[in-house]
């Protein structure tokens, strides 16, 4: 028996499939949408408080209620794009992750993609756009004589249209690209560039001697006169290489070539 003590070989640099190439640029549509959709929601931002007083107002609700409610309408506007700000620098993040190959980037991208569109989905059904500012609301209600009125709200309700079919544009196009990221990411091609990679290349301490270590040149381990490797000895050897495959230890090529010198 011979103890392999071959060096590691050099680690090889991975190559980017297109399909995690395309997933990435995506990611940063999405963001520069997001971006665009905050620029957008301060735009009209001034003109919001007015429009939101004049619906109240409208609604018969008690025009005192405006003292408790005029500071948030202000304020509305400016949290909901920061909110985009954010979303979109986190995708941003999540972008370059993935293009760097980066096995919790990729867990991380599926998890916000499931988060974003829900978030989607449910502005979409509270105030008819997919944008994160319909999670804006407000509301507002006065008791007198003629009975309970009522104010509610969403920020987007308090824009005008030209904002409502922008956002709409804008988070249709960031869902779809979201879903496509996600199984862009899904495909063998990426599963295969985001495997974990071992920090060594483990060898067999008790290798039978004249026999290589798989991946490793045959001059590195001296032969030595010596019977035919028996049954158990080449079923241990083949068992080795097929956990150094799935590990990614060892190409389809290599694994074959391996795999041939133990059969022969």
């Amino acid at each position: 028996m011979t103890d392999a003590a071959a060096p590691h070989p050099a680690p090889t640099t991975k190559q980017r499939p297109a399909g995690v190439t395309a997933a990435m640029w995506l990611l940063i549509a999405v963001a520069a949408a997001y971006l665009i959709d905050a620029v957008m929601i301060m735009a009209g931002s001034g003109e919001y408080p007015a429009r939101v007083r004049e619906a109240m107002t409208d609604s018969g609700v008690d025009p005192r209620a405006w003292d408790f409610i005029g500071g948030l309408a202000g304020a509305l506007p400016v949290v909901s794009a920061g909110f985009g700000v954010v979303a979109a620098a986190v995708v941003v993040l999540l972008a370059l992750a993935v293009g760097r190959g980066a096995f919790v980037g990729r867990i991380l991208t599926w998890i916000a993609v499931g988060f974003a569109l829900l978030c989607n989905v449910c502005g979409l059904g509270s105030a008819g756009t997919p944008a994160f500012s319909s999670i804006g609301y407000l509301t507002a209600y006065s008791r007198d004589s003629s009975g309970i009125h009522t104010f509610a709200q969403r920020l987007p309700q308090g824009y005008p249209d030209w904002y409502f079919y922008s956002s709409l544009a804008l988070f249709g196009f960031g869902m779809l690209a979201l879903i496509a990221a996600a199984v862009l990411l899904a495909l063998p091609p990426a599963n295969a560039y985001f495997r974990r990679a071992p920090r060594f290349a483990p060898v067999p301490y008790a290798y039978p001697a004249g026999h290589p270590a798989p991946g490793y040149p045959a001059q590195q381990v001296p032969a030595a006169p010596q019977a035919s490797l028996t049954f158990e000895q080449r079923a241990e050897a083949l068992a080795t290489l097929e956990r150094r495959r799935e590990r990614g230890e060892l190409t389809d090529e290599q694994y074959a070539a391996e795999r041939a010198r133990f059969e022969s």
